[in-house]
Formats: structure tokens, sequence, C-alpha cells
């Protein structure tokens, strides 16, 4: 939602974002040039914050909210709603909203429109059974890339044995992302006596687990867990392939910067992944946890040069086509423009 701000910014819009002092948010967006608000909604009962913001909202004559979080929705929308703004919007992501009951009357009546970023979650808020039509809008998210993206020298700097295949991945060390699945797939490299040296970028609570559990299984000399990288373009377009083992996702941004980076890709069959990826075209798509299927893909992919190529032109023009930061501001300013004049 930064960079979407930015692109509004960029357009002549007055954007700001409410966050916290100090926080990653404020320090995120005032890279990007953007007002800040410091607004702090603690809890979804804290309805005495809607003071506050009803008179920013007055004072500074705002005619857009989003609302990020579901609190935000109880409270923020709520307040934006009694001052009679003319758009307001909840931006909703996979693990955001639920068909529980006690989201019915803010989702319903304080709102104008959902924002998400695949149509297989909308798919699921629709099945709630709770929107009038048209009410869930999917703005895919747009990627920024630089012009240039220098490439690192993996073997060098991971201390790499020399001709071996790379594989990157990256994310938050959780179970959603499954990199415990790309153990299991070293492992079964390494049997068969494969040269892949897996590169893992990302921090989370299950980083010394997964630490461990790459000793134990004897391939933490294929493995390696890199921490948090703020080179992830060049650590993607270094690499020889990219790999995303997700049980679950919503609009992975991942694997959208490494098909900008024109790499082919192994990912698995979830939420937001075959909006992205055309199987067998832009890269390959498998099953959930299934390891034979991701060793199989990754096999094929390194195994087949000519192959790789094709599917990593197939994967930069399909970001071209459909998730270009223009296209997402394009897709934004069409979608307030068209509640404002609801409104009027």
């Amino acid at each position: 939602m930064i960079s979407a701000g930015r692109g509004l910014f960029e357009r002549g819009h007055h954007v700001t974002i409410a966050c916290a002092k100090d926080s990653i948010i404020e320090q995120k967006s005032r890279e990007k040039g953007l007002d800040i608000f410091y607004f702090v909604i603690p809890a979804d009962i804290a309805y005495w914050k809607g003071t506050k913001l009803k008179a920013y909202l007055k004072r500074h004559e705002i005619d857009v909210l989003i609302c990020c979080q579901n609190k935000d929705v109880k409270i923020g929308a709520r307040a934006a709603r009694q001052v009679g703004l003319k758009a307001i919007f909840a931006r909703q992501g996979v693990q955001n909203l639920t068909n529980k009951k006690k989201y019915i009357k803010p989702f319903t009546r304080y709102i104008d429109g959902i924002i998400t970023n695949t149509n297989s979650i909308k798919t699921t808020y629709e099945s709630f059974g709770w929107f009038q039509k048209n009410f869930i809008h999917v703005v895919y998210n747009g990627i920024e890339i630089p012009e240039k993206i220098e490439p690192i020298d993996l073997h060098k700097t991971y201390h790499l044995p020399l001709a071996t295949n790379t594989i990157f991945s990256a994310g938050r060390l959780n179970y959603q992302k499954g990199f415990d699945l790309l153990i299991e797939v070293a492992l079964r490299a390494k049997k068969q006596n494969l040269n892949w040296q897996f590169i893992i970028a990302g921090e989370g609570k299950l980083k010394s687990e997964l630490v461990h559990s790459a000793k134990q299984n004897i391939v933490d000399d294929m493995v390696h867990f890199i921490g948090f990288s703020n080179q992830i373009l060049s650590l993607i377009k270094s690499a020889d392939v990219f790999v995303l083992p997700s049980r679950y996702e919503g609009m992975p941004n991942a694997l959208l910067e490494a098909m900008a980076m024109g790499k082919a890709s192994v990912v698995t069959n979830v939420n937001g992944a075959p909006e992205l990826i055309e199987d067998g075209i832009s890269g390959f798509l498998v099953n959930t946890e299934d390891i034979n299927q991701l060793y199989e893909k990754l096999h094929e992919l390194l195994n087949n040069h000519s192959l790789r190529k094709t599917m990593e032109k197939n994967a930069i023009s399909c970001v071209k086509n459909h998730f270009t930061m223009d296209k997402m501001i394009d897709n934004l300013e069409a979608l307030f423009s068209n509640q404002m004049n609801k409104s009027t």
C-alpha cells in the first residue's frame, strides 16, 4: 500500500499514511515522500480513537480512506462514515477476514468495498454471502523494478562449491512458507548426487528449527539460510531458478519479483500463484506438500536449458502485461473515481 500511495502521489493526489511513530511503516513512507499521520488503533473496542481520526479527516478534507486491518474497519471506517467520507475501502488479504458474525456489521455498514489482490480471495469472501454484487474488487499488486540490478556471485558470497546449480527462495521462516519441504528435496537431490544449492533469505520463528533440521539430515552443505537481505532482487537475478513451496499464499510478491527478474519458477498451486504462473508456460505449478513434484520440476528446469529460457521470457512478459505499478495505480484511480461519482 505504501508503493500504491507513492504511485497515487506521483499522479497529483495527496496521500497520507496513518501509522505508529518510529515504526517501519513510517520509515518506508518517508522514504517514498509521503505525509504521516500518527495514529494507532490498539484494539477492536478502542472507539475513543475515532474522535482523533474524524478531526483529521475533516480538517484535511480527505476523500478516500483505505483500511488495512480489521480493527481499522471497526474503528476507522466507522468514524469516516460518521463524517460523511465519500469512499471507504478495506484492503483484505488471505488471512484477514473470516466468516464470523462479528465482522458482518462493520464490513457491510461502514465500507464501500473490499480491495483484494487475487480472484481466489475474492471467491472466498463472496462465499460468505454477506456482500452485495460487485462489492469485492481485485486489484493486482504492481511491482517496481529498478532499471539496473547488479548480480551477486552466489558461489563466492556463500562459499558454494563450484559448478553447482543455485535455487533461490525467500520469505518468512514459518510453517506457511514450507521451507521444511526444501530440506527434504535437498536430501533427495543429495542421494542422486545432484549438485544443487538452496539459498533461502528471510527471518522467522522457525529459523533455528530449520537450520537444525538441515544439519540433522546432513544437507546443511546444500541448504543455506542467509537471514534477512536487502538485496533480494540481486539474489533472484543471480540464481538459476526460483522456488516457492508455500502451503498457502495471497499474491506472493516474492514470486512476482522472481518473474520480473526473468526467472523460471517452481511454486505450489495455492491461492494467487495460478494467477501469476501459467503452468508449463511461465513456470511450474505443483501440488502442496508434494516433495516428488517439487523435486521433479526443479530437476526438469535445471536440466532443460531451452525450456528454462522460454519460461524466463514468458515470465517477464506476464509481469509487463499485467503486474506493473502503472496498471495497479490505474485500477485504484478508477475504483476510487467510480465510488466518488456514486456519492455525488
